[in-house]
């Protein structure tokens, strides 16, 4: 079985070891690396090419933000996983902006730790359900902007594509999503298929990224 590649970026020396552990007591994930600032992960990564990185934001040098944008850019196939203390709804956007796959606070517990590991190898975007009403509070179809157009300003999201994005946004699976809005997984599956079309992407980790840039998910304030 191949196991899950991981390194863990953060400047405290007991954050790392005690993630090291957690980690490595599943049979399925192998920590192949450490580092504790932005700049130094790189060479990390470099020389392990793992398949996830647990990103720490606050680091002296190179921030947690703009580590996340180098590695999304150099290394394109490693996902990061940002794993912070913060709460604050602008280091949550900026994280995904930057390319983060998945948001976790500190307080997580070791079950869903790992589950965020093998959700994100898979793809699937995750944020903690502590920051999503901070950070997502407002996700609405606004028309006298445009802010529910396309990024290519084609065509606009449907009132039910912006209610399926929302359950995108929260981390929930289809039959979820099914459950809140009272219609059949095969009509959600359908209005996702929709939203990767207007937003030109192909994973729901990408439409949540893209809907933040492009302004139809707001930050609360």
């Amino acid at each position: 079985m191949r196991k899950i590649r991981v390194v863990i970026v953060d400047d405290h020396l007991i954050v790392r070891q005690g993630l090291k552990q957690i980690l490595e007591l599943e049979p399925d994930i192998a920590v192949v690396g450490e580092a504790e600032n932005g700049l130094d992960c790189l060479k990390v990564i470099e020389a392990s090419r793992p398949d996830l990185v647990f990103m720490d934001l606050r680091m002296p040098g190179v921030s947690g933000i703009e580590a996340t944008r180098l590695v999304c850019e150099k290394f394109p196939e490693t996902r990061v996983i940002v794993l912070t203390i913060y709460e604050d709804d602008a280091y949550v956007k900026e994280a995904i902006r930057a390319g983060a796959k998945a948001y976790v606070l500190k307080k997580a517990k070791r079950e869903e730790l790992v589950r965020v590991v093998r959700d994100v190898v898979q793809d699937r975007a995750f944020l903690d359900p502590s920051v999503v009403p901070a950070v997502f509070r407002i996700l609405k179809q606004r028309t006298d902007t445009g802010a529910n157009q396309s990024p290519g300003g084609k065509e606009p999201l449907s009132e039910r594509e912006l209610e399926v994005l929302k359950g995108i946004v929260e981390g929930l699976k289809d039959r979820d999503i099914a459950n809140v809005l009272h219609i059949s997984e095969h009509t959600v599956r359908s209005h996702v298929k929709s939203l990767y079309r207007k937003l030109g992407v192909s994973s729901r980790s990408q439409a949540v990224a893209r809907a933040v840039r492009a302004g139809i998910i707001e930050s609360g304030s």
